[in-house]
């Protein structure tokens, strides 16, 4: 089984988006080094996944970093360092099995292989990663990652860690995560290999073809334009890749951006 774990957003300053969302109801808390990367973080848990905002402080560690294929530090370089989300990271406890699946399917493979962080406690926390892709695919496969940790002891440590908390946004919970693509055949495909709930929907009003993946933590949402509209436009300015964070749950519906990044604040269906 596959869920949303998080959800990666470069930053210039995590410490002034951490404030951001803060200010925009969201518990966010310091997350620490990844001293393999040159990279820092924040974080804020909306339900059982996250937001991660990443930015750098070591430029020449970054660059080595950045040279992984298919690693969210190449997919930040290939974008010319734009800010905003950059990947999303699939939770598996059989990432072993995982990789060997999508070698035989033909993909690029590579790892699993073992990473840790230094929290500003002085605590470690360490989990493994993979990462897929193949030649000529437009836009970043998720990548997956498996904590250490069994889930129900993960959960309470960081609940007791004061990294799980109340939102003053409400009882929020990621709900949708939405990419903008050119082609759905290569999510038909990745569907069919992890085996999650889909469905396919037509919005004639912004003219797209939307193809969701269902996991319990949030789900992948694909959108196709057809046609001229919304979504059309939308491609046109963004192209392929991450456009928005629907979160439900919320007091308040709100739609706010920042570091190029959408998030969209929706109160709890009540159908």
């Amino acid at each position: 089984m596959y869920y949303l774990d998080h959800i990666v957003q470069f930053v210039d300053q995590p410490e002034a988006a951490m404030q951001y969302l803060q200010e925009h109801g969201l518990h966010t808390v310091h997350g620490g080094q990844h001293t393999q990367w040159g990279t820092y973080n924040a974080l804020s848990y909306v339900g059982s996944a996250y937001i991660e905002l990443i930015g750098i402080y070591d430029e020449e560690q970054f660059s080595v970093a950045a040279k992984a294929p298919y690693s969210l530090h190449e997919t930040y370089e290939k974008n010319h360092r734009q800010n905003g989300f950059n990947r999303i990271a699939l939770r598996t406890t059989t990432i072993e099995e995982d990789a060997k699946t999508f070698y035989q399917a033909g993909y690029d493979v590579l790892g699993p292989e073992r990473f840790s962080r230094t929290r500003p406690d002085g605590s470690i926390i360490s989990w493994q990663l993979l990462h897929i892709g193949k030649q000529g695919t437009l836009f970043d496969y998720p990548f997956f990652i498996q904590w250490d940790l069994p889930e129900q002891e993960r959960m309470q440590e960081l609940t007791e860690l004061g990294i799980l908390g109340n939102h003053e946004a409400g009882d929020v919970e990621i709900a949708e995560v939405i990419h903008l693509v050119q082609n759905l055949e290569p999510l038909y495909e990745l569907q069919k290999l992890l085996q999650l709930p889909s469905s396919t929907v037509i919005n004639e009003e912004s003219n797209v073809e939307i193809f969701t993946m269902h996991t319990a933590s949030g789900n992948l949402s694909y959108y196709k334009p057809i046609g001229e509209g919304d979504g059309w436009n939308a491609f046109l300015d963004f192209g392929n890749g991450l456009h928005t964070v629907v979160i439900s749950g919320a007091q308040k519906e709100k739609y706010i951006t920042f570091d190029h990044a959408n998030y969209v604040f929706k109160k709890r269906s009540t159908s």
